[in-house]
């Protein structure tokens, strides 16, 4: 997994995501040490991470606007 690194200024975020990412919105969520996450938990979301990284570099997703189109047909 590839960290993102970013900078903070005036309460506004700026960075450079990693190349293969696509276009858009992204929720980023920041883990604290004060989450009190298991070694076991951390362990499970680092591999969750990790595999849905390479999915996206391998092509494997589906762009969000096309998930909520398909919901808001339901």
């Amino acid at each position: 997994m590839k960290a993102i690194r970013v900078r903070i200024e005036n309460g506004r975020i700026t960075g450079e995501a990693p190349a293969g990412l696509p276009d858009g919105e992204v929720d980023l969520c920041i883990a604290e040490p004060d989450d009190e996450m298991s070694a076991d938990e951390l362990g499970r979301l680092n591999d969750a991470l990790t595999r849905g990284f390479e999915s996206i570099k391998a092509g494997r997703f589906r762009p969000a606007s096309a998930v909520i189109s398909d919901l808001r047909r339901r």
